[in-house]
């Protein structure tokens, strides 16, 4: 037996629909993005059923877990928050449009186009981007790698503390913090991408430590 996760990012809000970056800034869930979510919730409903549930600290991800829990007659199951599985702090570039600042980021890396470089961050061994946005950062605000990593790892230890030993639990989470996530557990696991909104990925802590059983399902389709 396990402790198995539901790993799930939020739905889909307004400033991913508009293109801002959204890490601990954050934006209303889109009504789109409500109902994938009550999909999602639907499509569990007699599949699994949760002994714990767990959001990160962020409006948009608590909102997404309470959509998922009363689709599937959960609702009155506690919601806890994990602070440390928020999303990546992009500090001073908080709500800036996504493009501009990859833009940035390409000219400073020396890349000569912005295809380029998503290419080099995507494939590489390191989190470029937090190296990048951290070393730019005008409010001096933004995580690095190490930062962002250890929190994140922080997060896996508080989840599994906080967790029945062989529970099934729901975490609703973001993006760039999945792939991290993913990333801890075994780092030929995923390119940096975040996985689509609203989608599983399903992780297991046993007794050989934490492994992953799928990445970025789409359930509610």
């Amino acid at each position: 037996m396990a402790l198995e996760v539901y790993l799930v990012r939020h739905g889909k809000t307004v400033f991913n629909k508009v293109g801002r970056l959204q890490g601990w800034s954050d934006s209303p869930l889109l009504p789109e993005g409500k109902e994938v979510a009550r999909a999602l919730g639907r499509a569990l409903q007699g599949k699994v059923d949760f002994d714990a549930a767990f959001c990160s600290v962020s409006p948009r991800a608590a909102d997404t877990a309470k959509i998922i829990l009363e689709a599937k007659d959960q609702a009155d199951l506690p919601l806890g928050v994990i602070e440390e599985v928020r999303e990546y702090c992009f500090g001073g570039f908080e709500g800036d449009l996504v493009q501009n600042v990859h833009g940035l980021i390409a000219q400073h890396r020396g890349f000569p186009s912005i295809e380029t470089w998503l290419e080099a961050y995507r494939t590489g061994k390191h989190h470029l981007l937090a190296e990048t946005v951290s070393e730019l950062d005008p409010l001096g605000l933004a995580e690095n790698e190490a930062q962002f990593m250890g929190r994140l790892k922080k997060g896996l230890d508080i989840l599994r503390q906080q967790s029945p030993i062989d529970g099934k639990v729901l975490l609703v989470s973001h993006g760039m913090a999945i792939t991290g996530i993913l990333k801890l557990i075994d780092p030929q696991s995923t390119l940096y991408r975040s996985v689509e909104n609203a989608t599983v990925s399903r992780l297991w802590f046993g007794n050989e430590g934490w492994k992953i059983g799928s990445i970025g399902e789409s359930l509610s389709e």
